[in-house]
């Protein structure tokens, strides 16, 4: 049987920043109310129980089968489940005693990666964290705003855009690639079909509502799932991210594959952070990443923009990859058309 899929993300149109991040759930359930025989993350909400395991597997480079017999969470005397909860408490007790609850110490503090926890001094990293720099002559927001609207083709022509329509293959780490399609207006509504066989794993933005479903079977998504699903669109067509451009502060200069790119970065109002890269020289985004917060420390979406391509006078990326804790895949685009006759009942979860 093929694994089941992991995530689609889909960052869609941002309309109005504070609106979106202020969407929260009317209740929060936890963890210990959802889910049978959770003991150390009882109060933890249950929203962030797939995102911290996530965080976990990857952390000591182990799947879930680890600390779980298959599909049955709940089940006593397997793997290291015992040992796991005596590391959680561990954790969030450092946290808690030494660091306020700030989350400063997580599972990737000591493992980085490994079963056995990293106690030697590495003299050489294999690979380097992102290096900061001052830099007392660096643009505003604005400016390196301008200029990313310049390199992509200019405001004016991005502007006279109406509709896209993409079509590309999502490639998976082990070399396996389901077709891909993608629909998008100016406006914000956007929808993507990707097909796993005889499944079509559907999502999209109708101007109000966020959605997703395989086949007839809706897809629940938490609130930052949706949010990251009204911003593709925004990156998409360039000038949708204006608005959350003007709400950022420019925070310096990091090393992005081996380049420089300016940081671009705001904290939202629900803890949130959203950082947009810009590369130095050639003024394109090459990198976003959005940053939620849980109990074992931020879960991060990442998202890389490469090998930019001119299409009608337009520069987009050909190839983008997608990267969380534990999950990992790439969009590759053969083709992008402009299009002004969309129909616009397509949109909606149908």
């Amino acid at each position: 049987m093929r694994p089941k899929a992991p995530l689609i993300l889909l960052f869609l149109w941002i309309c109005d920043w504070n609106a979106i991040v202020a969407q929260t759930p009317p209740s929060i359930e936890t963890a210990g109310a959802k889910f049978k025989n959770v003991q150390v993350l009882k109060e933890m909400p249950a929203d962030q129980m797939g995102k911290v395991m996530n965080m976990m597997s990857a952390s000591l480079g182990v799947s879930c089968q680890h600390c779980h017999a298959g599909t049955d969470f709940a089940k006593e005397g397997v793997g290291h489940k015992e040992e796991g909860r005596r590391m959680l408490a561990m954790t969030l007790g450092l946290n808690r005693d030494y660091f306020k609850s700030g989350k400063q110490v997580t599972c990737n503090t000591c493992h980085r990666g490994q079963k056995i926890p990293v106690a030697p001094i590495l003299m050489e990293m294999s690979q380097p964290s992102p290096m900061r720099t001052n830099s007392n002559t660096k643009p505003t927001a604005e400016t390196i705003m301008a200029n990313y609207l310049e390199a992509l083709g200019g405001k004016e022509k991005l502007e006279a855009i109406k509709g896209l329509h993409v079509v590309a293959s999502r490639m998976e780490p082990d070399g396996r690639t389901e077709p891909e399609e993608l629909w998008q207006l100016a406006d914000g509504k956007s929808r993507m079909v990707t097909h796993y066989g005889k499944i079509a794993v559907v999502e999209g933005y109708d101007g109000e509502r966020v959605w997703k479903r395989a086949n007839e079977n809706e897809i629940r998504l938490k609130p930052d799932e949706a949010m990251q699903i009204r911003m593709e669109s925004a990156i998409a067509f360039g000038i949708g991210i204006q608005k959350m451009v003007k709400q950022m502060d420019v925070a310096g200069v990091e090393i992005v594959e081996g380049r420089e790119a300016y940081t671009i970065e705001a904290k939202k109002p629900d803890a949130q952070r959203e950082r947009l890269y810009f590369d130095c020289a050639s003024s394109l985004l090459c990198r976003r990443i959005s940053s939620v917060p849980t109990v074992l420390g931020e879960f991060e979406y990442q998202v890389d923009y490469q090998e930019y391509k001119e299409f009608n006078g337009v520069k987009r990326p050909t190839k983008i990859r997608f990267s969380m804790p534990n999950i990992r895949w790439t969009r590759q685009v053969t083709r992008i058309d402009e299009e002004t006759s969309i129909d616009d009942s397509m949109f909606g979860n149908r």
